[in-house]
């Protein structure tokens, strides 16, 4: 039996995150000057991580 290509091989969780616009979250972050102090953990890390644990 073959592989099916109905399934993707990204999981659920990657397709959702790959819904979200990096330009949306370039402009949230400049606008609420959320970087200021950051230096490895991104906002957009700190946000995707906290949607994990929600889902």
């Amino acid at each position: 039996m073959g592989k099916s290509n109905y399934f993707s091989r990204k999981s659920v969780f990657g397709q959702l995150i790959s819904l979200i616009d990096d330009s949306l979250v370039r402009k949230e972050v400049k606008k609420c000057d959320s970087a200021r102090y950051t230096k490895r953990f991104t906002t957009k890390d700190h946000s995707i991580s906290m949607l994990f644990c929600s889902f």
